[in-house]
């Protein structure tokens, strides 16, 4: 299959978002650490100083870099089925998947939460492993996405399997931009109204051990990432094309409306007079614009100005996969060193995270030339 520059670059966009996100979790004003039980707090380190700008950058950022993510996955699933076969390519998926998120569940997670427990109040108690891998505690950190991804993958290849002609008749390769934005905007709308209404949005289930993930959004993350397999089903290239997705700067500009209104939406004074469903379905309304948009914006500005491509590019896209899966522990480790430097809090953030995408990016190149070598 023909590269596509555009999306590869995107990809590794949405890599460093991730990136940014973490390392920022530290300095927002809204964070808070909790010593009696660290790993219940919002980020494993958080500074004594905040930055209020950063806030604005995790809320907007939240609003859609993980539903892209899930969309981004899924673009690759039908043409990879139809090359390898269902059992091929679930081997594959297995293999790329499951083995990292092992990995990251068992070694790289409890060096990223290290410096939290040093923190805590436990640590006079010992014994840090035996209370991370506690059944009610263990948490696999950003690998979360991991073995989700690896569930979805699952569940379309059985679908697929299943009924392929059904599978293949729901690609959207001709949408419309307008028809795009309907049914991204239609979908989102449909996942998260509904649960918003029931369940808390920083409510996270634990099915076991490390198997986590945030329960409002899980059907969000899917009907995203069933999305991207619709858009892969024939050829990305016509409802994601550059003409197609001409309008991104006017959608991002919604986008960002959207995300302030979000944030009146967040903020029950103002809706004081409404039913309590009214003040949980409002915000999720502008939550599902705000995703469409800048999403869609995304890909329209990737098409945009991602198409030749660059030495420089091109390695960050081969190792973005082990940056996602590597990146956490050096923020957190970067972050707790960092606690008691007296450097103003812009400073600390961009250092973390310039940091960590520089040792994570190197440690995964590498690996990845270290298991090359030994191959041939």
């Amino acid at each position: 299959m023909k590269r596509d520059i555009a999306i590869d670059y995107l990809r590794s966009g949405v890599t460093i978002l991730v990136v940014v996100h973490h390392a920022a979790l530290a300095y927002t004003t809204f964070s808070h650490y909790d010593p009696g039980q660290y790993l219940k707090s919002t980020a494993p380190v958080v500074n004594t100083l905040r930055w209020m700008p950063l806030d604005f950058l995790v809320e907007f950022n939240d609003m859609f870099f993980m539903p892209l993510m899930f969309l981004i996955s899924g673009l690759f699933v039908i043409p990879s089925l139809e090359r390898k076969g269902a059992g091929r390519f679930l081997a594959d998926r297995t293999k790329r998947l499951g083995v990292p998120f092992i990995v990251s569940a068992t070694v790289l997670s409890p060096l990223a939460f290290y410096p939290s427990w040093l923190l805590s109040d436990a640590v006079s108690r010992g014994n840090f492993l035996l209370g991370f891998f506690a059944s009610s505690n263990w948490t696999p950190g950003p690998a979360w996405f991991l073995w989700l991804l690896l569930a979805f993958c699952s569940v379309v290849t059985i679908a697929y399997r299943l009924t392929p002609n059904l599978v293949k008749k729901l690609s959207l390769s001709a949408a419309s931009a307008q028809s795009l934005i309907g049914i991204f905007f239609v979908v989102s709308l449909l996942t998260t109204v509904l649960p918003c209404l029931f369940i808390l949005p920083d409510t996270w289930t634990r099915l076991w051990g490390p198997f986590v993930f945030q329960t409002w959004r899980l059907l969000l993350y899917f009907a995203w990432f069933v999305l991207g397999v619709a858009l892969g089903a024939a050829n990305p290239n016509l409802s994601l094309s550059r003409d197609n997705l001409r309008p991104w700067p006017l959608w991002l500009a919604l986008g960002v409306l959207a995300y302030v209104a979000a944030l009146f939406g967040l903020r029950t004074e103002y809706f004081a007079n409404l039913p309590e469903w009214a003040m949980k379905a409002i915000p999720a309304i502008f939550y599902s614009l705000c995703c469409t948009f800048t999403s869609l914006a995304a890909l329209g500005l990737a098409r945009s100005f991602f198409r030749t491509a660059r030495p420089l590019a091109d390695s960050f896209t081969a190792n973005a996969y082990g940056i996602y899966v590597f990146h956490y522990g050096f923020v957190t480790w970067i972050q707790f060193y960092l606690l008691t430097k007296p450097l103003p809090v812009a400073l600390k953030f961009l250092l973390t995270l310039a940091v960590a995408l520089i040792a994570s990016w190197l440690l995964t190149a590498l690996l990845r030339k270290t298991v090359a070598s030994e191959v041939l």
